[in-house]
Order: C-alpha cells, then sequence, then structure tokens
C-alpha cells in the first residue's frame, strides 16, 4: 500500500508539472490583446489617415518635410516594396482659397544586400541620390487638386526597391490632393531604364505623411493605400 501511495503522489505531481507546462489559448491571447493595446491604426495606418487626407491645406504659408510611400503595379502593390521619398514642401495660399505648392522629393534607401529594405529612418543620412524640384503647383480652391509634372525621376539602384538597379521614369507625374499633415496621389510616368514600363496612374498610390527630421518611416497596409479625388 505505501509503495502504491507513493507512486500515486509522484503520478499527480508529475501530472500537476504537465498540466503547468500546457498553454493556456485564452490567456495567452489576453496577454497578448494587454500588450499591443493601441498598436495597430496609428502604426498600420487607419481611419485617423483617410480623415487627413480629407483635410485642408495649410491657411498661411507653410513648410514641412513627409515622407512619400508609393506603391506600384510593378511591385504588385505590395507596401514592402514601396518607392519611398523624402519630401519637403512649401506651400503658399492665395485669397481665393486655393495655393501655390513646391515640392522637393528626394529617393530613399530601398534596396541593400541583394533585397529590398525600409529606410532606417526619414533622414538626409537615409537619401539615394538627387532632390528632384517642382515649383509653382496650383493647388485648386474647394477640391485641393494638383497635378506636379516632375520631368525625370531617377532612381539610382540603391532607392530601387523593386529590383535594385538603376531606373530611369520620364514623365513622371503626381495627380494628387493636398492638404494638412498628410496628402495623396497617384504616380504616373514610363518606364525607360532598365527596360520599358508604363506606370499607369490609376494603378499606382502615393501616401504623404508628414514626419519630423529622423522619424521612423510609418508602416502601412496595403489597404490604405487609397487617394480619393
Amino acid at each position: 500500500m505505501r509503495s502504491f501511495a507513493c507512486a500515486a503522489v509522484v503520478s499527480l505531481a508529475a501530472a500537476a508539472a504537465v498540466l503547468a507546462c500546457l498553454p493556456d489559448p485564452q490567456k495567452d491571447f489576453d496577454d497578448f490583446k494587454s500588450r499591443t493595446a493601441g498598436i495597430g491604426e496609428s502604426e498600420a495606418g487607419g481611419g485617423d489617415l483617410d480623415a487627413a487626407i480629407d483635410s485642408k491645406p495649410p491657411e498661411v504659408a507653410t513648410e514641412a518635410l513627409y515622407v512619400g510611400i508609393c506603391v506600384t503595379a510593378l511591385a504588385s502593390k505590395d507596401p514592402e516594396e514601396a518607392l519611398r521619398f523624402y519630401t519637403k514642401t512649401k506651400y503658399v495660399p492665395d485669397p481665393a482659397g486655393g495655393g501655390k505648392l513646391t515640392l522637393e522629393v528626394t529617393p530613399l534607401l530601398g534596396w541593400d544586400n541583394g533585397g529590398y529594405v525600409t529606410p532606417m529612418s526619414v533622414s538626409q543620412g537615409q537619401t539615394r541620390g538627387t532632390p528632384l524640384t517642382k515649383d509653382d503647383i496650383t493647388v485648386a480652391a474647394g477640391t485641393n487638386r494638383f497635378t506636379a509634372n516632375l520631368g525625370v525621376l531617377n532612381l539610382p539602384g540603391a532607392a530601387n526597391s523593386i529590383s535594385g538597379r538603376d531606373a530611369v521614369i520620364n514623365n513622371a507625374t503626381l495627380d494628387g490632393k493636398f492638404g494638412t499633415g498628410a496628402f495623396c496621389s497617384t504616380l504616373g510616368g514610363h518606364l525607360t531604364v532598365p527596360y520599358e514600363y508604363d506606370f499607369v496612374p490609376s494603378e499606382n498610390t502615393c501616401l504623404f505623411i508628414e514626419v519630423k527630421e529622423g522619424d521612423p518611416v510609418p508602416v502601412k497596409k496595403g489597404s490604405d493605400f487609397v487617394c480619393p479625388l
């Protein structure tokens, strides 16, 4: 009897140890929700971004820094392979309700060690290539619409998150809606290097999100890339 009782105690202790090691799915899920509370829409870009894109331009002369994130049909609209740009803006409103916009876009790092990468930050040190500036862009009163004809957009291989090869886009255009905090556009143009390809504007969407020098690149989902023109 004594040996049987001892065996029973050992068995119960072993069972308790096993049960202690078994996962508790509900507890794990509750812990996950607690740890990730507040994360999601702010980092992945939820409804707040839509509200910002529908906002009006500044009512006073303003200079700001944005990161431009452009998903393309050429890369299956994958946000991880998006083309990214260090974007400076100057905006001067006019009495009629519209204004004049200046855009300076510089490609950001997008390719390293044989694969696409996200820049470490939105900063001068992460830019690759030379700035492309377009002045005197009209922002229409009421609709906030603009069209920026950038001309020739050169992407050095280190900024080409699609293939890592030098690329040239002729007649590059941004057709969008300008607002405070965030704005959006389509991307059009004709790729001539490293091969021929047409960027159909309706198939390529850019989000421009206001940042400060050195801020991390915002993380966006594919469903965020909509421009309500």
